[in-house]
């Protein structure tokens, strides 16, 4: 795929002549163990591709932190006119100069928050283009690098929306990554429990509708031990399940639907994450989840909430699901030193 107004004192701050004003939201706080850091990346103001949608981009973001404040911790990285269009929105320490190439963290970030490993992504969000999708990981890893962000790299291709995980033992992937690296299910099953340390992986069939065959429209571990899975007509369906089902077989699998519809895809190339409810993000102690603005949200929070052991956040994602991504796709996740690098990094510039 294609590529804060800040917190002048703990109460309210009241003005001559005025009522109080709001109180600003909460900042990051790095000495807690129990947050995860969110990273998103912003559009750069100069972008051709995401222009006609570069405010809507980005009014997502600073809702979407927002949201995070005071639960997790996030940053938004981003170039220097971006930075000065949104200091008035956030605090200081969640906007970050370090532009990256496309705002999909999640594809071309390491997995696995506690013990990151980054792989090669994936020619299939970038148009086929494995010199283009390197070119957009590259301006990645020389940001980590000047940050003294700290992974470990596999050469194997994938995406990180092809890579959903419960954050200790379990993990999902479609066959896709044997596609990409010319491997058998065995072989892949392999591959990645060497790599990721993982002992149970799922290998689902790819959403034939999916371009880039990513795991994260389709499932996703709301608790450390349920999972919620997409509802995809028959015959997909089954072939979803029987897979799940083999993998984990003491994992409770929730079914969420994913209603049809909705605003038309801003690139066809790659569709609409319109109704995606398993497009969320789980942290230790929240799961972010995408809302559309129709009637079935009410009913896919409340079974989330019901079946979650974590407090579920709604995120309005109406404003970038037409790209073809939603809350997921646009998150990078970042625990440890790696977290605290980056939250300093904010509050030193």
């Amino acid at each position: 795929m294609r590529f804060f107004f800040h917190a002048l004192l703990a109460g309210l701050l009241v003005l001559p002549g005025a009522g109080a004003a709001e109180t600003a939201p909460p900042s990051n706080d790095e000495s807690d163990p129990g947050r995860t850091l969110i990273v998103l990346a912003a559009p750069a103001a100069d972008d051709a591709y995401y222009r006609a949608w570069r405010r809507d981009v980005l009014d997502f973001q600073v809702a979407y932190a927002k949201a995070i404040l005071g639960r997790d911790n996030v940053v938004i990285l981003c170039d220097r006119p971006t930075l000065a269009e949104l200091a008035g929105e956030l605090p200081d320490d969640v906007l970050l100069v370090g532009p990256m190439r496309d705002v999909w963290m999640r594809d071309f970030t390491p997995v696995l928050t506690a013990r990151p490993v980054l792989f090669r992504y994936s020619a299939a969000a970038q148009a086929g283009k494995q010199l283009d999708a390197d070119w957009v990981q590259a301006g990645f890893t020389r940001y980590a690098k000047s940050t003294g962000l700290e992974f470990r790299r596999s050469p194997y291709v994938l995406d990180g929306g092809n890579f959903v995980d419960d954050g200790d033992a379990r993990a999902i992937v479609t066959d896709r990554f044997l596609a990409d690296n010319g491997l058998d299910k065995a072989q892949a099953g392999a591959a990645l429990r060497e790599a990721l340390g993982v002992e149970q992986i799922a290998i689902l069939p790819a959403d034939p509708e999916d371009r880039l065959g990513h795991a994260d429209g389709m499932a996703a571990f709301i608790a450390s031990n349920v999972v919620a899975a997409t509802c995809f007509d028959e015959p997909f369906r089954t072939a979803v399940l029987d897979e799940l089902r083999a993998a984990f077989p003491d994992v409770e699998i929730v079914e969420i639907e994913s209603p049809a519809g909705g605003p038309p895809a801003a690139d066809a190339a790659f569709g609409s994450a319109h109704g995606l409810y398993v497009n969320a993000v789980a942290t230790d102690r929240h799961l972010y989840v995408p809302t559309f603005g129709i009637p079935e949200d009410a009913a896919a929070m409340e079974l989330l909430r019901a079946r979650s052991d974590r407090e579920v956040v709604p995120v309005d994602a109406r404003m970038v699901a037409a790209l073809g991504g939603s809350v997921r796709c646009l998150s990078g996740q970042f625990k440890g030193e790696n977290a605290r690098k980056l939250i300093e990094a904010a509050r030193a510039r």
